[in-house]
């Protein structure tokens, strides 16, 4: 069933890459061959594919968080209007306002709508890779900022944009450029979704060009607009309606087996010129005779600099958790995760110098090397693994126990009695009693636990460890002594 499951999901999947290479071979047919009247009816169409992709690949890949996929479905169909009034004025030749307020409107929602589903797919996936996800985010505003200073504004300064509709264009780049730089991100450490994100960073990409070139294309007392625009307007379409059909849009927005591909880290000097890349191309054009770029000054400034500040945040925490990672490792056995000798007797001298109780007990595991020799070093390190998971269950909170190396492990009982030290003597030694189970195999071992105890100025750490071990191997002698039971 689950070879089967896998070779329907190939055939689906590749059932959606072959449509979308023959739709995109349609697409350029229609803008290389095709009339204005032609080009748009193509545009109509395959601008109506993605609500439609949208709803079967809602049904027939069984999607259960659809938020984000709503939100691209609203955006659909607001497009599929746009490009339908187009297509009546322009192809058809009857005015129906399409270039009027309806324009911006539709234009607003549906990129409003693209956006906020974006968004949603870029948390959902981003949450455990902040950081990555701001450095793609401030690449993206970085290289869209120098095209927006020597492409874009000239060419709206050309057109006497107003001030107001030129900052709608630049925050309109803006957002779509880091939004775009976050998806590439995501696309490329993502698992199981990683196709249906491609598709849908490839829309999102199209778009951008599509925004591109229609605002370039554009000249005064024209209609004229760029071929360039449909094109890639249709790839866009397309690219969305494979994103929803491709068998991986189920985790879409619902991240399943990850594929965290560590990315060169950023420096503080990228960040550094990331942050200062923003000033000094808004005020480039004034060392030529130009007015400074007071909105990219704006605009870049806020979104840039958030961005960051919270990225440098993030590497001063990673930096703090690295620390604090080593520091665990200097004390701790990377085994069994109890403190490891240099730490215990750090401990055991702050104990002693308190001038109250200490107990130490000395555990040496039996049978440990035939499990070892029987089978083999990964069973013998569960069996120690068990052993420690065992002895926190039963030590008091204030006592501290310690692997010091091979299968021997220390005790440290501090304010206890010497009734106390025996009663955790018996527990231990009744918590070997169960075997460990390892790949179906029960491991039977025992343990021989020496103690010793001490109280006032004339304790010492070597008296107590001496005694302790002492102590264990006259219970271990005994022991092997005694007659065997069968």
């Amino acid at each position: 069933m689950r070879i089967g499951g896998r070779r329907g999901a190939g055939v689906h999947g590749n059932l959606v890459h072959a449509g979308f290479v023959l739709l995109v071979l349609v697409a350029v047919a229609a803008w290389a061959f095709g009339g204005l009247a032609v080009r748009l009816g193509v545009v109509t169409v395959i601008g109506a594919m993605p609500a439609a992709g949208i709803a079967v690949g809602l049904r027939i890949n069984r999607i259960v968080n659809r938020t984000a996929w709503y939100l691209l479905l609203a955006a659909s169909m607001l497009f599929s209007v746009f490009n339908y009034l187009w297509f009546v004025q322009l192809g058809l030749g009857w005015e129906v306002g399409a270039d009027g307020p309806a324009n911006l409107i539709l234009q607003v929602l549906a990129y409003g709508s693209i956006m906020l589903s974006a968004l949603q797919v870029i948390r959902k996936h981003g949450e455990g890779d902040r950081g990555g996800i701001i450095d793609a985010t401030l690449l993206g505003l970085g290289l869209i900022t120098p095209v927006w200073e020597f492409v874009l504004r000239p060419h709206l300064l050309q057109l006497e944009v107003s001030g107001p509709n030129q900052g709608i264009y630049l925050l309109k780049m803006l957002l779509l450029m880091g939004t775009l730089g976050a998806l590439l991100r995501i696309a490329r450490t993502a698992g199981t979704a990683r196709t249906s994100l491609i598709y849908f960073f490839l829309s999102m990409g199209s778009t951008v060009i599509s925004v591109v070139s229609s605002l370039l294309s554009t000249r005064p007392g024209s209609d004229y607009y760029s071929p360039f625009v449909d094109l890639f307007a249709m790839i866009g379409y397309l690219g969305l309606a494979a994103a929803a059909l491709h068998p991986s849009s189920t985790e879409f927005t619902q991240p399943a087996g990850w594929r965290r591909r560590r990315l060169r880290p950023v420096r503080l000097s990228h960040l550094g010129a990331v942050l200062a890349l923003v000033p000094v191309v808004g005020s480039v054009p004034e060392l030529f005779g130009g007015t400074t770029d007071n909105l990219l000054l704006t605009f870049g400034t806020l979104l840039v600099i958030p961005l960051v500040v919270s990225r440098i945040g993030l590497l001063m925490a990673e930096r703090t958790a690295d620390q604090e990672a080593l520091r665990y490792q200097a004390h701790h056995d990377e085994l069994t995760g109890l403190v490891n000798r240099r730490r215990y007797f750090a401990l055991l001298e702050q104990a002693i110098e308190t001038g109250a109780g200490v107990a130490v007990l000395y555990c040496d595991l039996d049978r440990f090397k035939a499990i070892n020799d029987a089978y083999g070093h990964e069973a013998g390190d569960e069996a120690l693994r068990v052993f420690a998971d065992r002895l926190r269950r039963i030590m008091r909170d204030e006592d501290v126990a310690a692997r010091i190396g091979g299968d021997e492990f220390l005790v440290l009982c501090s304010g206890a009695t010497p009734g106390d030290a025996d009663t955790l003597r018996r527990r231990i030694e009744d918590a070997t009693r169960s075997p460990a189970v390892w790949q179906g195999h029960e491991l039977s071992f025992g343990v021989t636990v020496g103690v010793a105890y001490g109280s006032g100025p004339d304790t010492t750490a070597d008296a107590l460890m001496s005694a302790a071990d002492a102590d264990m191997y006259r219970h271990k002698t005994a022991r092997r002594a005694a007659p065997s039971v069968a």
